[in-house]
């Protein structure tokens, strides 16, 4: 199975690359990177005034992208730092700073913070957003669910919706919930997905800032499983993908390619046990 994972894993960052290349997902990413990346802080203080934001920036930010932000909308308080410059005067002796004059000319410091308003995309209206499409159901059957569901270390339960996602795990339970109405191949693997985050993710809390970096590793180690298996997720794996870590996704797939290899191997030797059973019960 090595082999097959290695070729995964090749096949996967390929993909990847062509697919950012192209012109309706370099728009979407330029759009994306439109946005600054908030600290873990302002994070969970966007989460808990607005638990469905996906898009947010501030009240000029939004002119500039030709929206504006509808008559009547209460802004999301976030944190912005207070900075300014340093003090000429050097805490260190000349000789033994490696910064430059200019460097230390422009050098600022944070004294404090102040509370400003930012609004989510759904708070505002004007021209329309760039967009991609939404990676599509993996159709068909497969005996591979029925296969997972015997050797997963996790309990699995199916439900009648999650909202907008396809599958859970569970952080308090390390249970895994797969909304029951998929095709049997996107059960398939969204359980691996679901199952990848049980041994990748569970060392305490989350933090809600690394959750791209989460999904690209979980969906990354989805399709290398699938693919050693003969289930082709291709479409759906590199759209996800891409659409949480956007240019970045090739890069940080290098970076996590052990830790996403080994979690596939995980997986198929449980599977190998599995059929190794089978065969010493015959």
């Amino acid at each position: 199975m090595n082999e097959k994972v290695k070729a995964a894993m090749e096949r996967l960052e390929q993909g990847l690359e062509t697919l950012l290349s192209t012109e309706e997902w370099r728009k979407f990413l330029q759009f994306q990177a439109a946005f600054h990346h908030y600290s873990f802080s302002n994070t969970l203080l966007i989460m808990c005034q607005k638990p469905d934001a996906t898009y947010v920036a501030g009240y000029n930010r939004w002119k500039e992208l030709g929206r504006y932000v509808k008559k009547g909308e209460h802004g999301i308080e976030i944190f912005a730092p207070l900075l300014k410059k340093k003090s000429n005067k050097a805490d260190i002796p000349r000789e033994e700073s490696d910064e430059t004059p200019q460097e230390k000319e422009n050098k600022r410091i944070l004294y404090g913070y102040r509370i400003v308003y930012v609004f989510d995309v759904s708070q505002t209206d004007g021209k329309p957003l760039p967009t991609v499409e939404s990676p599509k159901i993996i159709s068909g059957n497969s005996d591979l669910y029925e296969k997972l569901l015997q050797v997963c270390p996790y309990p699995v339960s199916e439900v009648v919706s999650l909202g907008s996602a396809r599958g859970e795990f569970d952080l308090g339970t390390n249970q895994i919930r797969i909304v029951q109405t998929l095709p049997e191949a996107h059960k398939a693997k969204t359980l691996i997905h679901e199952w990848a985050h049980g041994l990748l993710h569970t060392n305490g809390p989350l933090n809600p800032a690394h959750k791209p970096l989460i999904e690209l590793e979980a969906e990354s180690t989805a399709f290398v499983v699938s693919h050693a298996l003969g289930l082709d997720t291709t479409d759906y794996s590199f759209a996800y993908i891409a659409g949480w870590r956007g240019k970045e996704a090739v890069d940080a797939l290098k970076a996590c390619g052990t830790r996403i290899q080994q979690a596939a191997n995980s997986i198929l030797m449980a599977l190998d046990y599995q059929a190794q059973d089978f065969k010493t019960a015959m």
